[in-house]
């Protein structure tokens, strides 16, 4: 147990949102005789999440990359839209890597402390913030945490609550099955009877890849079957039997996707970051890049003696677009699946990325949209106006 009790900043979450803002101030001359705890439940790197983005450029810990790929391909209604990317490349990294790496800088690092503790909740006193846990009370200026909600998220509107809930089993195979350089993003053509569903095909080598089985809707499902589907694929899809490959690892999630708005601040003093201050894209779930963008802007504002700040990670026009979408997830699943075939097969797929990261503008979007069938989003428009024409 740490015997000092006060600190600069305390982040609260060694997960992605955690380490990243951990890296980022390893990396900035503002931690310079600074002190700043790290503090979780548990500060061992773990297998359990492969996170997934693309980008334009290597984000500044690129050579943590586990896997790139330049073509990607959707399925839906028994037709195939693959495409090379010019513009970006799709990347994942997995979390042991991540975590192991930035863990290890930490501890060598003069002006941090870890401490392995169970947080139990967050307050402020005398302008500070204040971190109860398992192991005392810690005090720092800043608390930037990613592990509770704030109180009043119970307090936001909310019209659309799903989850994006999955398996995913990393498999390797007898024989050369997958193409390394190809991501199968969504494979529409299965079953839609639990809601928006799809298949997410990760292949690192010709033998091994990442199949996963996601559903977007309000329950999560019994995780036998999560696995039977993924069997039941594996051999409508590829010709494997449960003989023909070996499960090396397995990972489980559920991620909100919903359009209340998440509170940046847990109080004066303590910041949410990651998906707990709303950096998880509603109506598709990616949240890493969200997150590096944000944990940058804090380092900067605390370089410069400022407030650090909040995420408002969406403007108001992705705002109604996410909520539009999400009522259509909801409401009519086997029609999403249409509008994502549309989607992926009359635009291409760099325009679409750059539009799911939001840096589209206006003529862009006007283009896709004129893409889509027009009367369910109308119809979700009709449905959310008291949200839509409410500052969303």
């Amino acid at each position: 147990m740490t015997e000092n009790r006060s600190y600069d900043l305390i982040i609260a979450g060694a997960g992605a949102a955690g380490l990243s803002l951990a890296w980022y101030l390893m990396k900035s001359e503002w931690i310079e005789d600074r002190n700043v705890l790290l503090i979780d439940q548990s500060l061992s790197p773990t297998d359990e999440k492969t996170w997934c983005f693309w980008d334009d450029q290597h984000l500044p810990m690129s050579d943590l990359i586990y896997h790139s790929w330049n073509r990607l391909s959707v399925i839906a209604h028994g037709e195939t839209f693959e495409e090379e990317l010019q513009n970006y490349q799709y990347r994942c990294m997995r979390s042991l890597d991540y975590s192991r790496e930035i863990l290890k800088q930490a501890r060598a690092h003069p002006s941090f402390t870890l401490m392995e503790a169970d947080v139990n909740s967050f307050d402020e006193e005398n302008s500070r913030g204040v971190v109860r846990t398992s192991e005392g009370e810690f005090r720092a200026d800043w608390v930037v945490q990613s592990i509770f909600k704030s109180p009043e998220y119970k307090f936001q509107k909310s019209d659309v609550s799903l989850k994006q809930h999955f398996l995913g089993v990393e498999i390797e195979t007898d024989q050369p099955i997958f193409d390394p350089d190809h991501v199968t993003l969504m494979d529409f053509d299965t079953s839609q009877k639990h809601g928006f569903t799809f298949f997410y095909i990760l292949p690192f080598a010709e033998n091994k890849a990442l199949v996963e089985y996601t559903f977007f809707s309000e329950n999560v499902l019994p995780y036998e079957e999560y696995k039977s589907g993924i069997t039941a694929y594996l051999k409508e899809r590829y010709g494997l039997d449960p003989a023909d490959y070996s499960i090396t690892r397995e990972e489980q999630g559920a991620i909100p996707m919903e359009d209340r708005h998440y509170p940046s601040w847990y109080n004066s003093r303590v910041l949410n970051i990651g998906t707990v201050g709303g950096m998880t894209k509603p109506s598709t779930g990616y949240t890493f890049t969200r997150i590096h963008r944000h944990c940058a802007d804090i380092v900067t504002a605390l370089e410069n003696g400022n407030t650090p700040p909040a995420s408002n990670a969406s403007s108001y026009r992705f705002r109604v677009y996410d909520i539009m979408l999400l009522s259509i997830l909801e409401k009519e699943p086997l029609t999403a699946v249409t509008i994502f075939r549309e989607l992926f097969k009359r635009n291409r797929f760099d325009t679409i990325l750059l539009f799911l990261e939001e840096k589209t503008h206006p003529g862009t979007e006007i283009g896709i949209f004129s893409s889509l069938p027009y009367m369910p989003f109308f119809k979700s428009i009709n449905d959310m106006k008291h949200r839509i024409f409410t500052g969303a």
